[in-house]
């Protein structure tokens, strides 16, 4: 098992994988700009978008900034030399590949707004929640070049809808893509040029763009009694999968433990993962950090890589397996 102890994202220090992040002053900045401007740099301006660092003018000395460095996008001939990027059309024709079973699981497929570029954001949920059944959180796509997430979810509602023991005992609320905009540009931001997993306020009120149609869909049930045992959000990152958990100081010994129990269940079930996790307190404004936080619940965010070459003997089949693994591991636990 894998354990490294990441600081905290209010230090000067860099960590995270899936995106290079890191809080640092503007006299910092302007020192080390050449630095900044040669790599995929882009910093966060007041209403909280990011721009890319390329003007120094703007930069104010006394102020501290959010920087992101991403990794350089692959746009040459995608499809050709890695497993298929996925698409915001392939979500809504599996969605409508899945209508009937859902329905007959007394399920619903909701449009419950638009993204900025007007596509259609889809919530799953049951018609009616059981108090008797255990109920499961999903997200997938905050950040729209992440398109290894969608195929994890695709392979884990495919099994589920057809899984009697899950069905039974388990309902599920899915946002399966959060980015419309940003997953068909292959960008990480949206249209605002919002980082979405840096955008979920306190209240949806103060959300975001796409998160605050989100925020304000799921707030019904974040205030029922009725509260998600897990909640799972499915990104991608550089170079290796892993799961993003808090630390024992963040909510206790016996939290961590909850946390930990998960990660060993997915590991025994999915090589990829092999029990890998990173703890990161992360940004306030992280989905994951708000519903531990604000409602206590077992948030974790699932990453995969996002760029995995067809030349490896990894392939889509597995990422559908890995969505299988999650299942069965919740089935384990819950």
């Amino acid at each position: 098992m894998k354990k490294i102890l990441l600081p905290l994202l209010f230090t000067l220090n860099s960590h995270s994988v899936c995106v290079h992040e890191t809080t640092i002053s503007g006299a910092q900045l302007l020192s080390q700009i050449t630095h900044y401007q040669n790599s995929k740099a882009y910093y966060q301006l007041e209403d909280e978008s990011f721009n890319k660092l390329q003007s120094i003018s703007l930069i104010e000395p006394q102020r501290n900034y959010l920087i992101q460095q991403l990794q350089a996008p692959i746009t040459k001939d995608y499809n050709d030399r890695y497993i298929k990027y996925y698409k915001y059309e392939r979500m809504v024709e599996f969605i409508k590949s899945q209508r009937e079973q859902l329905e007959q699981l007394k399920y619903q497929t909701q449009v419950i707004g638009k993204s900025i570029e007007g596509r259609d954001l889809f919530a799953i949920t049951p018609r009616e929640i059981d108090p008797k059944k255990k109920l499961i959180l999903m997200f997938a796509r905050h950040h729209g070049d992440e398109g290894t997430a969608n195929w994890i979810v695709e392979g884990f509602l495919s099994k589920a809808l057809k899984d009697n023991h899950f069905n039974e005992n388990f309902q599920l609320i899915l946002y399966p893509m959060v980015n419309p905009d940003g997953a068909n540009a292959k960008r990480r931001y949206n249209r605002n040029n919002r980082d979405l997993n840096r955008s979920w306020g306190k209240t949806p009120e103060k959300s975001y763009d796409e998160v605050k149609v989100i925020h304000k869909h799921l707030d019904s049930y974040l205030q029922d009694n009725k509260k998600p045992v897990i909640a799972l959000d499915m990104h991608g990152s550089f170079t290796e999968d892993f799961i993003y958990r808090v630390s024992k100081s963040f909510n206790g010994q016996d939290f961590f433990e909850t946390q930990q129990s998960f990660i060993d269940s997915l590991g025994k079930r999915d090589p990829w993962q092999a029990g890998q996790f990173y703890i990161s307190n992360g940004h306030r404004k992280m989905s994951r950090i708000l519903l531990v936080r604000d409602y206590g619940i077992n948030s974790l965010t699932h990453e995969s890589i996002r760029d995995i070459p067809l030349s490896e003997s990894r392939t889509l089949k597995d990422l559908f397996l890995q969505g299988e693994a999650v299942l069965d591991s919740l089935k384990e636990l819950y």
